[in-house]
């Protein structure tokens, strides 16, 4: 009779087991895990973290299927395909399953990973069964930074990088820009561990002495195993305003290296750019063929060419015959120009004018209304948006105007000399 109940109350236990006591066998020989890499230490917001998904299993996969969490408070990318190698489970033959995702956490704090969970459809014998493996919540601890320049510095842009790289090009010879032209600053960023949207806008290229316009950017973010990486493409197009050469000055690109654990600079170079030499002619530039001048301007122009013929058969006699000193040519030019409407030429008269005069240059040229016509006139010459012409008669009347000014202002300084025809104070 205990031979008979014994055997009667195993069965019986074996029917009360749960479902996955039951089932232990081969199906248990699984398992997922999540692993960060953060090499030991908190990261800071938006640094990069390395996440890998492994899992083995020692059933025959047939069909696999990966459900990712949300990720909630973290951005991310995928890097690289799903892999499965083989490998070994307790010393039997296994089969190796790994995906690497790249995540960024978005704030600091205890931030937690919820489970991945790999459906899997394996080989039973001679049919097929269906389970789900689920690796552990995880959580990782982002650090706040202390101190100035963190990723909440309203004044400096927060950028967490293995590596950053800046090249600097050129489409011409800053020291030698022609006349009335720009040359095309190129300044690449390339950065490693970031995406392109973590790298910083265009800089302004601001110097005094030098005009700029911001051209298109390029971004774009390459995948590669061990993190994304970003390169950036930032343009001007830039030409000097004065006659002296100017210095574009250097500009700091903050980042935190995040292998150092230490703020760094990338540095955009400085850059010297000084216009061409003009031929000793020196002549403006050629009338547009669409601008006619009108009978008036042509008058002027005549009585003006006939001044000029005068001028050149009486500089030779200037210096002995008391004569008033001539006009200087660049001022001459000048006028002409804007008779002839031709916005070019009063720019390079100007210029002329201004590497002509170096002593009177230094005031006139900082003159607040010569400076306000000549950003109007730069604006038209090589701003992309077609501002209108200005008025170039007005023009050139105010940079007589304030180049007079400036004579004056010269000439009035008392000389340091005991005057010739004063009484005389000696002992």
């Amino acid at each position: 009779m205990v031979r008979i109940l014994v055997p009667a109350a195993l069965a019986a236990a074996m029917l009360s087991l749960p479902a996955a006591a039951q089932e232990r066998s081969i199906y248990d020989d699984v398992k997922l895990e999540v692993i960060p890499e953060t090499h030991g230490v908190a990261p800071y917001p938006n640094e990069l973290v390395l996440l890998r998904i492994r899992g083995v299993y020692r059933p025959l996969v047939n069909i696999s299927h990966m459900i990712q969490p949300s990720l909630a408070n973290f951005g991310w990318t995928n890097l690289t395909r799903d892999t499965a190698t083989d490998a070994e489970f307790d010393g039997f033959p296994a089969k190796a399953f790994e995906r690497t995702l790249a995540v960024f956490p978005e704030k600091t704090g205890d931030l937690v990973i919820d489970s991945f969970v790999h459906k899997l459809t394996v080989v039973d014998g001679d049919g097929y069964r269906d389970i789900n493996v689920k690796s552990p919540p995880i959580t990782i601890k982002v650090a706040t930074w202390q101190g100035p320049g963190g990723p909440k510095d309203p004044n400096q842009w927060w950028l967490p990088s293995s590596d950053v790289r800046i090249t600097d090009q050129w489409s011409g010879d800053p020291n030698r820009v022609p006349r009335g032209e720009t040359v095309r600053r190129t300044v690449t960023i390339e950065a490693d561990g970031v995406t392109a949207e973590q790298l910083p806008p265009s800089p302004l290229m601001r110097s005094p002495g030098i005009i700029s316009f911001r051209g298109p950017i390029d971004r774009e973010t390459r995948v590669t195993e061990t993190g994304p990486v970003a390169r950036a493409v930032y343009r001007w197009d830039m030409r000097p305003t004065t006659a002296h050469p100017a210095i574009v000055e250097p500009i700091d690109i903050p980042w935190f290296d995040t292998k150092a654990r230490t703020l760094r600079k990338a540095v955009i170079p400085a850059q010297r750019m000084a216009w061409a030499a003009v031929d000793a002619a020196g002549a403006p530039a050629v009338a547009k063929a669409d601008e006619k001048p009108s009978a008036a301007a042509l008058s002027g122009a005549g009585a003006l060419a006939f001044l000029i013929g005068l001028g050149v058969l009486l500089v030779g006699r200037e210096a002995s015959s008391g004569l008033p000193k001539l006009p200087p040519r660049a001022l001459l030019a000048l006028r002409w120009a804007a008779l002839r409407r031709d916005v070019a030429g009063v720019r390079a008269a100007v210029t002329r004018l201004a590497r002509d005069e170096p002593g009177p240059a230094t005031r006139w040229t900082g003159d607040p209304a010569v400076r306000a016509a000549l950003a109007e006139l730069d604006r038209h010459l090589f701003d992309a948006s077609g501002s209108p012409a200005p008025d170039l008669g007005r023009l050139a009347r105010t940079v007589r105007k304030a180049r007079s000014r400036a004579l004056l202002a010269s000439r009035s300084k008392a000389s340091g000399l005991a005057p010739l025809d004063g009484p005389y104070r000696g002992a």
